[in-house]
């Protein structure tokens, strides 16, 4: 019985991995980030909401300290200003990816997202941050929520 439990949890994994790589492949078809409309990313059953069901084992706390630098950065005016901080939170997920802090997976579609972020003109980089942000706001919100869920359960 004890491998049947194990079995299926590697099972669940595989199936939670399986639906993030494929918002992953979805994200990568688009040019850029704010090609991507906000009810595809928001909406019930929309990237952020599977986003928060198949990541459950993404700690809150992890998720919200990367959230909140995010929220740094879009206090500036300009993609100038925003870039480094932009991209210094690159090598700071990786770590936490590293020390099994944020799964895998998780890293991968924040990576994938970051990669269609600086495209186009500096007004084109703005909007794709902005919807960057949007759809992290939603993947906490949905994440929360399926937590608060799990709790009534």
């Amino acid at each position: 019985m004890a491998y049947s439990n194990r079995r299926g949890r590697r099972d669940d994994h595989d199936n939670n991995e399986n639906e993030i790589n494929n918002i992953i492949s979805k994200i990568d078809e688009f040019e850029k980030l704010c090609d991507m409309s906000v009810k595809e990313f928001a909406d019930a059953e929309g990237y952020a909401d599977i986003i928060a069901k198949n990541s459950r084992q993404l700690k809150t706390n992890q998720l919200r300290k990367f959230f909140g630098a995010v929220r740094l950065m879009e206090q500036k005016e300009t993609w100038e200003e925003i870039e480094p901080e932009f991209y210094l939170l690159k090598p700071r997920l990786a770590v936490s990816a590293g020390r099994k802090n944020i799964p895998k997976p998780f890293y991968n579609l924040i990576m994938s997202t970051m990669r269609k972020v600086d495209i186009g003109s500096e007004e084109e980089k703005m909007k794709n941050f902005k919807t960057f942000v949007a759809f992290f706001e939603s993947i906490v919100a949905y994440h929360k929520y399926h937590e608060e869920m799990k709790d009534w359960a």
